[in-house]
């Protein structure tokens, strides 16, 4: 069953039905797999009917790209209000990758089944590319209000996103016995900092 006519809830009930389709569809599919997962499996773990389902979604790839938007704001969204102006730098990228291993753990299943669908579904890596560059040019803004503007911001802003999105990898999924977590993350901290400078309203 697909239903290519659906409808935006208005009513406060409505709204948080939905929502809740989201949270457990997304959640379901992320542990159990996008593609064992039926929209049956999805009704059946939110507590509604397959209909009330496709009232609000053309199909389960729609419930999962509207868990992914919510992913992504869960995860960022928090972060920003932890800081104060004027910034302790060093403090404030250890806020950072904090935020992002709380999130990469919260959400370990989620990312696993994200990183798959990124290699198959243009869909999926379309949003990921949007949320990875929206990311960047907040960080941007954010640096901007904090005095911070050395030659090519935004380029060293999506290099620094990187290296600690890498670093949050690794603290959270990979665990090399190799490595020192510790050191790489200092390592990551230094590198930041040196790519930043000091800020100009710095005393």
């Amino acid at each position: 069953m697909e239903n290519t006519k659906t409808r935006e809830p208005q009513q406060k009930r409505s709204i948080e039905k939905k929502n809740k389709i989201i949270e457990v569809g997304f959640r379901l599919m992320c542990e159990n797999g996008y593609q064992k997962t039926t929209t049956a499996d999805i009704a059946k773990a939110a507590g509604v009917s397959t209909g009330i389902i496709y009232s609000y979604f053309k199909d389960k790839h729609d419930i999962f790209t509207a868990g992914l938007e919510l992913f992504g704001s869960q995860m960022i969204i928090p972060m920003y209000d932890q800081f104060t102006l004027p910034l302790d730098i060093r403090k404030s990228v250890n806020i950072v990758i904090d935020s992002l291993i709380d999130g990469h753990q919260i959400f370990r299943n989620a990312h696993k089944e994200i990183e798959s669908l990124v290699m198959t579904n243009e869909d999926i890596a379309r949003i990921m590319y949007e949320f990875e560059m929206r990311t960047t040019k907040d960080l941007e803004i954010f640096l901007k209000k904090a005095g911070f503007a050395p030659e090519n911001l935004l380029e060293k802003t999506h290099i620094i996103y990187n290296m600690i999105e890498s670093l949050c990898h690794e603290l959270t999924f990979h665990r090399h016995e190799e490595l020192n977590c510790e050191q790489m993350r200092a390592i990551v901290v230094d590198a930041i900092l040196a790519m930043l400078g000091e800020p100009e309203n710095a005393n």
